[in-house]
Parts: C-alpha cells; sequence; structure tokens
C-alpha cells in the first residue's frame, strides 16, 4: 500500500512537470508559422515585433513565395500567416477561398490608417490583408545648398516644376539627371504622373488592361513626362548620356562635388545609396527630398511604392493576437525604429531614426491615394523589359513616335493578358 501511495505520488509530480513544461504552461503560447521573403535586418525587426506581441513564431524564410504557397495550396499545408509582396497575390488566394477574412480587427484597430489601405487589403466586401513596411516611390531628391545658392525654391506644383526645369537650364545648368540604362526608373515617372492625372480608378484600369495602352489618358501621361524629358537639354548627358547611366550613377551625379545636374527622381531609398558612394554627403543637409508634386488638384498628392501585407490562413488566437498587435503604434514603432517606413497614422515622426525617414513617413501618412507600382503588377512581358521600360525608353529617344509607341505596347499587353 505505501509502495502504490509513493508510486502514485511520483507519477503525480512527473504529470505536474510535463504540463509546465508544456508550450501552454505560464502563459505561453503555441508557436504559429509564418511564410515570407524577408530574412537579415528584415526578419530580426519582426522577431523583435512578435517578442514584443507575446507570439512565438517559426518563420519560413523562401524567395519562391509563389512556388511554396502554390504547393502548400494543393497539398492543404499552409501556413498561418504569409507575407505577401503585392495585393494581386492577396486577390488570387482570396479568390481561391483560402484566405480567412480578419473580421476581429476592429474599427478602432484600424482608423489610423487611410482607406486606400483598406480597400488595398479586402476583396468582396471583405478584409484578408495588413500592410506592413511601405515603400515610397514619389519623391524628387534636390541638394538644399544648391539650391540656396542659386535662388531656386521648391517647387509645390507640376506647373512650379517644369518651370524651376526652365529656368535651371536658362543659365546653362543642366536640370535633371534620370539613369535609364534598365527602364524601371522610367516607368516609375510614368505611373506617378498617370496617378496624378488619371486618378486612382483609370490606373487600375490600366493595370488590368481594362484601359488600353491607346487611351488618351496614358497618351496624356506621356506628354507630360514629356515636358520634361522631352527636351534633350534638360538632361545631363543628353539622351544618349542618359540612356547609358545607371540609376545609382544617375543620382550620384546630382550630389557630387561638382554636380552635372540638380534634381533627380527616385525613391525613398536612394539617399543609402548615394551616401555609401559619397561619404561626405550628410542627409538632410546636402541631399533632401521634396514630394512628387501634384499635377490635377483633386488627386492631391498620391504616393506610389510597394508593400509587404500580412494575410492568415488559419484563425488561432495567436494569429489574432499578432494581427491585431500589427495594428497598433507600438508594433509599428519597433518597425520604423528598426529602419521600416510605416502609413499607421498614430506613429510620432520622432520615432523615426533620421530627417530622410521622417519627411517620407509625413508625406505617406498625409496622402490620402496610395498606389502599388504598375509595372509589377502587370505581367511581366508587359511591365518589364521588352514592355513598358523599353516604350520609355524609346519615347526619350523620339517623342515624336508617341503614338507607334503606345500601339506597339497595346499589341503586346493583348498577346499576354
Amino acid at each position: 500500500m505505501k509502495r502504490r501511495k509513493l508510486f502514485s505520488g511520483l507519477l503525480g509530480i512527473v504529470l505536474i512537470g510535463l504540463v509546465c513544461l508544456s508550450p501552454g504552461a505560464f502563459g505561453q503560447t503555441s508557436a504559429i508559422s509564418v511564410t515570407g521573403t524577408w530574412g537579415g535586418s528584415e526578419l530580426d525587426t519582426f522577431m523583435k515585433i512578435c517578442q514584443a506581441a507575446g507570439v512565438e513564431v517559426n518563420f519560413n524564410t523562401t524567395r519562391d513565395l509563389d512556388a511554396v504557397l502554390a504547393t502548400a495550396v494543393q497539398a492543404n499545408t499552409l501556413p498561418d500567416i504569409a507575407i505577401l509582396p503585392n495585393p494581386g497575390k492577396l486577390q488570387e488566394l482570396a479568390r481561391e477561398g483560402v484566405l480567412k477574412p480578419l473580421n476581429y480587427l476592429s474599427e478602432g484597430d484600424l482608423n489610423n490608417y487611410a482607406k486606400t489601405w483598406i480597400n488595398l487589403g479586402s476583396y468582396g466586401g471583405k478584409l484578408y490583408g495588413l500592410y506592413f513596411k511601405v515603400a515610397n516611390k514619389s519623391v524628387i531628391w534636390y541638394n538644399p545648398k544648391e539650391f540656396k545658392k542659386n535662388g531656386w525654391t521648391v517647387p509645390e506644383t507640376w506647373d512650379e516644376l517644369v518651370s524651376l526645369t526652365n529656368k535651371i537650364a536658362s543659365t546653362g545648368k543642366t536640370p535633371w539627371s534620370i539613369g535609364a540604362d534598365i527602364g524601371w526608373p522610367l516607368s516609375d515617372w510614368i505611373e506617378n504622373i498617370m496617378i496624378r492625372t488619371a486618378g486612382p480608378e483609370k490606373y487600375q484600369k490600366w493595370i488590368d488592361h481594362d484601359l488600353p495602352w491607346t487611351d488618351p489618358a496614358v497618351k496624356k501621361a506621356f506628354q507630360v513626362w514629356g515636358e520634361i524629358v522631352g527636351n534633350p537639354k534638360n538632361l545631363a548627358g543628353g539622351v544618349d548620356g542618359t540612356l547609358a547611366t545607371t540609376f545609382q550613377n544617375g543620382a550620384i551625379a546630382v550630389f557630387q562635388k561638382n554636380p552635372k545636374a540638380y534634381l533627380y527622381y527616385e525613391a525613398d531609398f536612394m539617399g543609402g545609396i548615394v551616401t555609401a558612394e559619397l561619404p561626405y554627403v550628410k542627409l538632410g543637409e546636402d541631399m533632401s527630398f521634396f514630394a512628387f508634386p501634384p499635377i490635377d488638384p483633386k488627386y492631391g498628392v498620391p504616393v506610389v511604392g510597394g508593400a509587404d501585407v500580412f494575410v492568415a490562413f488559419s484563425e488561432k488566437p495567436e494569429v489574432k493576437k499578432l494581427m491585431k498587435f500589427l495594428t497598433t503604434a507600438k508594433a509599428n514603432e519597433i518597425a520604423v525604429q528598426n529602419g521600416f517606413l510605416s502609413q499607421h497614422k498614430g506613429v510620432s515622426l520622432d520615432h523615426y531614426p533620421n530627417v530622410i525617414s521622417r519627411n517620407s513617413a509625413k508625406i505617406l501618412t498625409q496622402a490620402d491615394i496610395y498606389v502599388f507600382d504598375a509595372s509589377d503588377l502587370m505581367p511581366p512581358a508587359v511591365g518589364n523589359q521588352g514592355g513598358f521600360w523599353d516604350a520609355c525608353k524609346k519615347y526619350i529617344q523620339d517623342p515624336s513616335k508617341l503614338d507607334e509607341i503606345l500601339l506597339e505596347m497595346e499589341e503586346l499587353a493583348k498577346r499576354h493578358y
């Protein structure tokens, strides 16, 4: 009897020990699976956010996200959460019926986001995605010291930008440097002009090819761009030099000690590229930017760019907990302190580590319209090399052939959509 009591007591102690060591003990949660392309510093930042949320995560980093998710859909082995690169993939998975709606996110969770972000994350009237880590491709770089020395002021409208371009050119200086050896920096120009002249509805129809390339709205976007690039004297190196210059060297030409030009368009990430090559350049002093200016006032100052989007394939308590935490100012503060850009309006600009990221965030959070890079959402044969990128190069070479260029793009689109 004593031996049986002793054995029962020992068994009880062992069982208590097993319970204490289980994942749910002492408030610990079971790990959830997350799949995405993030690695390095991006992943480190995300794990800090998960730790702050009190959620344990097993992260699978892949460079072939489409294939991994396609296989997982077929095998019914989907992760709990995936981080997608654009809204196109969200729409595809939502159509397939494999995503779980984020109906547990309240109006209070979402009221720090412009409506455009809710629309981008929705399908069929339901919210499926939460955007995180945003890029701003709607800024124009300049040297404040050169502007002050020459008495130039930062333009606030497109007409003022064209006027400044002409003013600089009239002094014998070259206004713009554009690196066009690869065409995507050129297509970024057209996208920024298109959203400012045609608006978000036509912009999306253009992406979907519900608006043909020969439509007057597309033609107008090129013609507006032509107010700058249509004159070779506006371009450092002229047409041939522009088409032979990398986008990196295009920016360096503006910020080197003897500048070859004074204005450069490209995304907010150019600051790091230039200062890595020219260590004496100080961000905010020798190198700064202003928002790509409005053209039609009714569309305000939209932002073109990219962003990653969190989607859920399960409704585990830990999934809901992490998704809700991602909508908080605290999660976004951790992100921006570690190099991310956030569209969350509740994040003070003071949390950004430098003046450039603060200014980019200010432009982003004040924008009522945010759209994704159109070329990235078109079929690659249409949106990339051989298509849109090359069409922009052809236009710089000979703006008079615009109708022919757009007709070629329309024929190409008909073959690939």
